[in-house]
């Protein structure tokens, strides 16, 4: 059912009309209310102030009795928008806690995301610098192996027992004394051999020391090449936790400023409501008094600049349900 239809503009309702036209826009609201209720949709804070001027109306004429029903029906309509007043508030209370929850959870979220980017970047470049060192270890091994074959023995330098030895078998051939002369050869071979044994063995253990050095030293610079990056991403870990801790502390601060002004919001309002409630000389509800609290500063500075805002804003869209709260910053 359209109200606006049914009813004059507030204008119209309460500026130049009669007693008899007063009771008639008043007939109008109770039945109104008798037919559909006070759900959300009716236009309290305008039925208020019809009913308001139809009583004063009736105090003039006399008629207390009328008086006295329409005062009743005032009341309830007062207790309503009230209750539509603590609704609202409720609600848009639960609503900023959950928003904030929802812009904590969407920092956390970005925050593991970006983190967990930065980590797995260190980790792919300490992949990354520790094959691009085994493979200069590799390329190194493989060319002191090459270098290893490829050296051109140089001519052994054999004892002087055996150059002693060969002396006597060239002095023994050269005089025609071959029997000698090859026995004295054979002994020089066995011994040439057992020297060159010796000086291939000297020359392999000389090689395996060298390699044996070239592998330390790639394990010394692969272990020192790690715990650099263990240390890295110690720093990392540790540069992650500081800000996690600050992310978190700044959190729980929000949510302890949120908490605390929305208590006080919530006490302020209950106060008001109860002295409203033992004040039997006024026709506004309580929701009129908080909304002139909140604009002379008692719920403090912030709400009492965001009360025009939002006045402008309901001004722009439509007039807000009676007791609607604004948007509490």
């Amino acid at each position: 059912m359209q109200h606006d239809n049914m009813l004059p503009s507030p204008s119209e309702a309460y500026s130049n009309v009669n007693d008899e036209q007063q009771e008639i826009l008043a007939r109008r609201v109770l039945e109104e209310i008798a037919t559909v209720g006070t759900g959300a949709d009716v236009p309290l804070d305008e039925y208020i102030k019809i009913l308001a001027e139809y009583r004063r109306c009736c105090e003039r004429k006399g008629n207390y009795k009328e008086a006295e029903l329409v005062q009743h029906v005032l009341k309830q309509l007062r207790l309503e928008e009230e209750n539509r007043h603590v609704t609202a508030l409720t609600q848009q209370q639960e609503s900023e806690r959950q928003g904030l929850e929802e812009a904590h959870m969407l920092e956390f979220h970005n925050f593991n995301r970006i983190w967990n980017e930065k980590i797995d970047t260190f980790e792919e470049h300490q992949l990354d610098c520790e094959a691009a060192m085994l493979e200069r270890h590799s390329m190194e091994l493989a060319e002191f192996h090459a270098d290893m074959t490829n050296e051109i023995p140089k001519k052994p330098k054999f004892s002087k027992d055996l150059l002693n030895v060969r002396s006597i078998q060239q002095t023994l051939a050269n005089a025609k004394n071959y029997s000698d002369a090859h026995k004295v050869k054979l002994k020089g071979d066995k011994m040439e051999a057992l020297e060159l044994e010796k000086i291939n063995r000297e020359r392999s253990e000389r090689y395996s020391k060298k390699e044996a050095a070239i592998l330390a030293r790639h394990r010394g610079e692969l272990m020192a090449m790690r715990k650099r990056m263990e240390r890295g991403k110690a720093e990392l870990e540790r540069a992650r936790k500081k800000e996690l801790e600050m992310l978190l502390q700044r959190y729980h601060n929000v949510k302890r400023g949120l908490q605390g002004q929305q208590n006080i919001i919530k006490a302020k309002t209950g106060n008001i409501l109860l002295k409203h409630a033992a004040n039997k000389k006024t026709d506004h509800s309580g929701s009129t008094a908080i909304n002139v609290s909140m604009g002379s500063g008692t719920f403090g500075p912030l709400m009492m600049k965001r009360r025009p805002m939002n006045e402008a804003a309901a001004h722009e869209h439509g007039s807000p349900q009676a007791g609607e709260l604004p948007p509490i910053a």
